[in-house]
């Protein structure tokens, strides 16, 4: 059986690879029914749909979400790793659980560990390229599956500019990390990157901040994935604000009667109802109804 590290790697090798982005095991079979090939974990939005804050959430969450995730879709499933739970050593532990629960690719990056709620402000800050180095070194080692994609992500375009950032780059490269995430890295400075940097698969990470490029840039600028991290979880605030301050001003629900009607029976197909109805049936020697209701309701 093909690995999930394998899946994604073949699905590399045709072309730039678009995972949007999940926070649970439902916003992944939207993104899987929506007919991606690739869905990805972020420690932001992760944090947030725990009501917690990225530099709050624990490996043990982390670890657990991946498991329910790979569990309800097929999709090779990036994960954020943050800057690894801790030092080396705790690296070792955190690729081996992401890695067990299912995960195809997973990033560390070169932030201070423990992360300061402060990053979400402004106040970033990047670890010494040495302690990065040993965290990648780490990772290779503990890795089961060689397919298993390491992703090295740098702060130093944002931190201390460009130069830094290659730098830092080829290190990480030097220390096995299979592919380099450079935060803040647009397509318009992709291609002079990726002349200092040839060879190394690029990873582009956004849609936080407008405007968001489209996926034909971000492709014919030579990035190898791309990740959304945030307008999943920005939808869902959106859209459930506005339905209950709706109702809290109106005292209406303010949605169309068809789309209740469709939910109704697409929901419960989304949540794979349908293979239970059918063990139902069959056992009931039953022929198999589907989502067909006897009760109106």
């Amino acid at each position: 059986m093909t690995s999930p590290g394998a899946r994604l790697r073949a699905a590399m090798a045709t072309g730039m690879v678009t995972a949007p982005g999940a926070c649970d095991p439902f916003t992944a079979r939207l993104i899987a029914r929506a007919g991606f090939d690739a869905v990805y974990l972020g420690g932001n939005a992760l944090g947030l749909s725990l009501a917690k804050g990225q530099p709050i959430v624990t490996l043990t969450e982390t670890a657990a979400h991946t498991s329910e995730i790979v569990l309800a879709t097929d999709l090779p499933l990036i994960v954020d790793a943050g800057a690894g739970f801790g030092s080396p050593v705790h690296v070792l532990r955190t690729v081996r659980e992401i890695e067990h629960a299912g995960a195809a690719a997973l990033h560390i990056d070169d932030q201070p560990y423990p992360k300061s709620p402060g990053y979400h402000r402004g106040d970033g800050g990047l670890a010494q390229v040495e302690e990065m180095v040993k965290r990648l070194r780490a990772a290779v080692q503990a890795r089961r599956d060689p397919d298993l994609l390491l992703i090295a992500r740098t702060d130093a375009l944002r931190v201390s500019g460009p130069d830094e950032a290659v730098a830092r780059a080829r290190a990480y490269a030097a220390a096995g990390a299979d592919a380099i995430m450079i935060l803040d890295l647009g397509p318009e400075q992709a291609c002079t990157m990726q002349a200092q940097l040839p060879g190394i698969p690029l990873v582009w990470i956004g849609g936080v901040v407008p405007p968001v490029p489209e996926t034909l840039a971000l492709a014919k600028a030579g990035f190898a994935i791309a990740l959304y991290p945030f307008n999943t979880i920005a939808a869902i605030a959106g859209a459930v604000s506005t339905l209950w301050e709706t109702l809290r001003d109106t005292g209406r629900i303010d949605q169309p009667d068809a789309l209740l009607r469709h939910m109704r029976t697409e929901l419960a197909e989304i949540a794979g109802m349908a293979d239970y109805w059918d063990l139902e049936d069959d056992l009931a020697g039953k022929p198999r109804r589907g989502s067909a209701r006897s009760d109106g309701q």
